[in-house]
């Protein structure tokens, strides 16, 4: 994981930026859309095991993404907000607990996890702390501290990225393949359909 903490970081944070609880910014879409940007996408390495035929879908999917702000804006309404359920649940208690419930035991154990490191979601009480867009950038976090720590020496940097590894195994690897994958096949955007694919 060290050695490709940096790409990990990086990935987490974009994905973040495209799946929260708002539809992304234009530039934002910009930047995903950009040739540069897709042909440095961090976990792409095929020689570190990272890459594979999804990455390289996802990539041409975002390449040929040509919609409107507008019609991404709709397509991330359908995907994460609603109308009803959401097409793409965002919510890892609605995936992992046995009533599907917001709020329930799972979120607490997310807000657990995020308290550890000093740490707390935007809407504390108002939106669950286990939105999938707060879990990927609480994972670059994790990341971003431990590479800190490590170029300083600093022995905390062992439990950074043991943090980030459970955080990932216990809950994140639980639900998040399958939101992917709910994203993907329920995107109507090529935009949406490459952001899944990634």
């Amino acid at each position: 994981m060290r050695q490709h903490a940096d790409a990990f970081a990086a990935a987490w944070t974009a994905l973040a930026s495209v799946v929260g609880t708002e539809c992304p910014a234009e530039q934002t879409v910009g930047v995903f859309r950009d040739p540069t940007m897709l042909a440095a996408w961090p976990l792409a390495d095929d020689a570190a095991g990272l890459g594979g035929e999804r990455t390289r879908s996802g990539i041409d999917a975002l390449q040929a993404s040509s919609e409107t702000m507008q019609e991404i804006d709709d397509d991330h309404f359908q995907l994460l907000r609603g109308p009803g359920v959401p097409a793409a649940v965002p919510w890892g208690s609605v995936h992992l607990g046995e009533e599907q419930l917001l709020f329930d035991e799972e979120t607490f154990d997310v807000r657990r996890m995020y308290q550890r490191f000093g740490l707390q979601a935007p809407k504390l009480n108002v939106e669950p702390d286990d939105h999938v867009s707060l879990e990927l950038e609480f994972l670059s976090q994790l990341l971003a501290r431990g590479m800190q720590a490590e170029d300083k020496g600093d022995a905390r940097a062992d439990e950074y990225f043991a943090a980030h590894d459970e955080f990932c195994r216990d809950h994140v690897l639980r639900w998040v393949p399958t939101f992917f994958e709910q994203l993907t096949s329920a995107a109507q955007t090529s935009f949406y359909r490459g952001i899944g694919l990634l």
